[in-house]
């Protein structure tokens, strides 16, 4: 007799970090609670720069989010380029 298996769900975790240059936080872009309350992902914008259509080496190069604000020390920079 076979065991019926189970059947699970997937979750896709998607994180966009960045290093605070003032304090080394490690700071999820797509966490308002890590940039200090400010959501840059409005509309899909973050996303959009990091997994949007065409080709991700030329999206990357232009990655940019502007006026970040560490929840931590409070320091503001701005992104520019993504590793991956």
């Amino acid at each position: 007799m076979s065991q019926k298996l189970k059947t699970v769900e997937a979750r896709l975790n998607i994180e966009v970090n960045v290093d605070c240059p003032k304090c080394d936080r490690y700071i999820d872009l797509l966490n308002d609670r890590d940039t200090n309350g400010n959501d840059h992902n409005d509309d899909g914008y973050v996303l959009t720069q990091a997994c949007g259509n065409g080709q991700w080496a030329i999206l990357h190069e232009q990655f940019e989010v502007e006026n970040v604000t560490c929840s931590q020390c409070r320091a503001e920079f701005n992104v520019k380029g993504m590793e991956w």
